[in-house]
């Protein structure tokens, strides 16, 4: 059998694609030929079932509108009694002995309450459960003693249920009174104690007729042996057209999968041993649903009527496909050709293949894409090119930078070893610590140092600072054990320090003064923290110190903007100061761990693990 097909798949495999199509428009419309008569009549019955069912389902929709209508007017009466305060005051006066009297009062008071919300057409007659022990509660008929049904299951159910009201099925009734005998469904409610423990004082009971519902349910458009049904969350019938089945489960019925699951649907059932059409709505505001059962051969009597008809014009149809089929297969092939083309020209370089789009189809936006990313692929060879020519041109100018600091450093350190020779130990010792400290700056060319090597860099700049103050500024280090190692970007405590020494203590009118710089490690974050006794900053001074005024100091300014470039937008620097008692520079940046960072490469012994405490 492989044998066989294998020769097959290699012929369709390279069979070109404009064959591929009208091969495959041709097995298609022969194949919708062979099956003409039979999808004709599905399709037909089809038809006509989604129009008895979409008929049916509009019917449905107006029936459920004036049942939910029909019970919004009781719900709107049940709330006017719940939020009667003269009603809630009564009732709760009745919990209580009180006159006779008094209670006749009540009575009346309570009968025109009733009265007033009863005289809508869809209230058939409204009752007033009470706990109370008042005379009016054994009148039994509008007002009822409570206590016998709170053991009644509707009684329960109205409790949990979460809706408001409860609306209970149909069931007989005797008014006892002219009135007899009566088929009614009724909306029951609790009324509160709202005043104090919120329990049940009372229930009211607002009855309709179901021959007022089933008239609506007579008014659904449906087949000559279908039933409309009003059923309620168990399947009991609540009304239909036919009444004897009031109060009845509705029959079994097999492939029911989303009755009791959703709030309409149309479905496929058994229903008295035939195949029937199950459509269902929900009622709104209530667990009540409308249910229509229309055997299926009444919904497919006329198809084959049209059968015949359905037939010749998908004959005319067909036809017309084939021609189109081979205009579209012929229209497609030759675009896809011109792709081909075109990418092929793309592989060596030959940017000229836009040509004019002529439509939106799949096609033409797959060309259009086609063009702007041959733009793009050449507008981004442009500019890698240009990006090589700057990289190299940024590498020479940043070696060529390197020249003169490693020339300056060489010749300071000639000059440190020349005052030597000629006994000039000041001289030696400034220059010394001036060759050290540009030595520290050039870090070997590495961007990332230690906090140690940073902290070495500004112990050296403050030495050849108090060797022209004449030793007045005294400085302070004291870090947690182990911070030396963790890495930092270089130069950023530096410019701090002289701001502090600058602008702080040479403004004292004693020129003296300390710097204390102190370290901590707080929930993976490096805290280095720069503080100075001198004369401190106004708030316009700490704006322009932090950046907000363009005449700031640029060395704070590029600190805040390194850390930021390096580390993210929420590390940096954070100011505080009074005047006349000094600043404060908090820097902020992740810690990495010591493992990560880089070798400190100092020559002089400061990179201890432990921590670090020095005053000078």
């Amino acid at each position: 059998m492989k044998a066989f097909f294998r020769p097959v798949q290699r012929f369709l495999a390279d069979l070109r694609i404009k064959y591929k199509l009208l091969l495959s428009f041709g097995l298609l419309i022969a194949a919708t030929v062979g099956l003409i008569s039979y999808i004709s009549y599905q399709k037909t019955a089809g038809l006509i079932e989604e129009q008895v069912v979409e008929s049916t389902g509009k019917s449905f929709e107006q029936a459920s509108q004036f049942i939910s209508y029909k019970l919004d007017n009781v719900k709107d009466v049940s709330s006017m009694l719940f939020m009667d305060k003269t009603l809630n005051e009564i009732l709760i006066r009745g919990e209580q002995s009180y006159p006779l009297g008094e209670q006749i009062d009540d009575y009346w008071k309570l009968q025109d309450i009733i009265r007033s919300v009863s005289n809508s057409r869809e209230i058939y007659s409204t009752r007033l459960f009470v706990r109370t022990p008042a005379i009016y509660s054994r009148e039994d008929s509008t007002f009822l003693d409570m206590k016998p049904v709170v053991e009644e299951r509707w009684y329960k159910d109205m409790l949990t249920n979460t809706d408001g009201i409860y609306c209970q099925g149909t069931y007989e009734y005797d008014y006892k009174d002219s009135r007899g005998k009566q088929s009614i469904l009724s909306c029951l409610r609790p009324l509160l104690d709202n005043g104090y423990t919120g329990s049940p004082i009372g229930v009211v009971a607002i009855d309709v007729l179901e021959s007022s519902i089933s008239d609506i349910i007579r008014q659904t458009n449906i087949t000559r042996n279908g039933q409309v049904y009003l059923i309620d969350r168990e399947g009991t019938i609540i009304s239909g057209l036919d009444s004897s089945r009031i109060g009845t489960k509705l029959d079994a019925l097999p492939g029911q999968s989303g009755l009791f699951k959703t709030d309409k649907g149309t479905e496929t059932v058994k229903w008295e041993n035939h195949a029937s059409k199950l459509i269902y709505r929900q009622i709104q505001g209530t667990n009540w649903k409308l249910v229509a059962l229309i055997p299926e051969k009444e919904l497919t009597e006329p198809s084959s009527m049209l059968a015949s008809y359905q037939i010749a014009v998908l004959a005319i149809v067909l036809l017309l496909a084939a021609v189109i089929a081979v205009w579209l297969a012929e229209n497609l092939t030759r675009r896809i050709r011109l792709l081909v083309y075109q990418f092929g020209k793309i592989e060596v370089e030959k940017w000229d293949v836009r040509q004019p789009v002529d439509s939106s189809d799949e096609l033409g936006v797959l060309q259009s894409s086609f063009y702007r990313m041959s733009d793009t692929m050449q507008r981004l060879i442009k500019e890698k090119y240009q990006e090589e020519v700057l990289k190299k041109s940024a590498e020479l100018k940043a070696l060529q930078a390197q020249i003169n600091p490693h020339f300056l450093y060489n010749t300071l350190d000639m000059i440190h070893w020349l005052a030597m020779k000629h006994r000039a130990p000041e001289i030696s010792s400034v220059v010394g610590s001036l060759a050290k400290f540009f030595r520290l700056s050039l870090s070997k060319g590495r961007d990332i140092i230690t906090i140690g090597e940073e902290i070495e860099h500004v112990r050296t700049y403050l030495e050849i600072q108090n060797k022209r103050f004449g030793g007045r500024i005294r400085h302070e280090v004291d870090l947690d054990p182990g911070l030396e190692q963790y890495a930092t970007v270089k130069i950023v405590l530096q410019p701090i320090v002289e701001n502090s020494v600058l602008h702080g203590i040479q403004e004292r009118e004693d020129k003296t003064g300390t710097i204390r710089i102190t370290g901590r490690l707080e929930n993976g974050r490096i805290v280095l923290v720069v503080e100075d006794d001198g004369v401190g900053m106004t708030q316009q001074q700490l704006e322009r110190l932090a950046g907000k005024d363009p005449d700031g100091g640029y060395g704070i300014q590029n600190v805040m903007e390194k850390i930021k470039l390096y580390y993210g937008e929420e590390y940096g620097l954070s100011f505080a100061s009074e005047p006349g008692r000094g600043t404060r520079v908090t820097v902020v940046f992740p810690a990495l761990p010591p493992g990560e960072a880089p070798a400190s490469g100092d020559e002089d012994g400061h990179g201890e693990a432990g921590g670090r405490r020095e005053v000078t």
